[in-house]
């Protein structure tokens, strides 16, 4: 779980270095091997990006008081 502005940045720079590598990938894979190997990149992205929406949802306050 986030708990701070910086855990956030850095979970936003994770979420973007995942893209890229898919972007990537996706151009040089096949698709049944670009299928195999995105669907765990996938996973973590989806839930890094659940733990962003998790933390912006909450006031500053709530944040602190974790």
């Amino acid at each position: 779980m986030i708990k701070n502005d910086e855990q956030l940045k850095k979970a936003k720079e994770t979420v973007r270095n995942l893209e890229l590598i898919l972007e990537k990938a996706r151009k040089v894979h096949s698709p049944s091997e670009y299928k195999a190997m995105s669907e765990p990149i996938l996973i973590e992205l989806q839930q890094r990006e659940n733990e962003i929406i998790q933390y912006l949802s909450l006031a500053e306050s709530q944040v602190a008081a974790q």
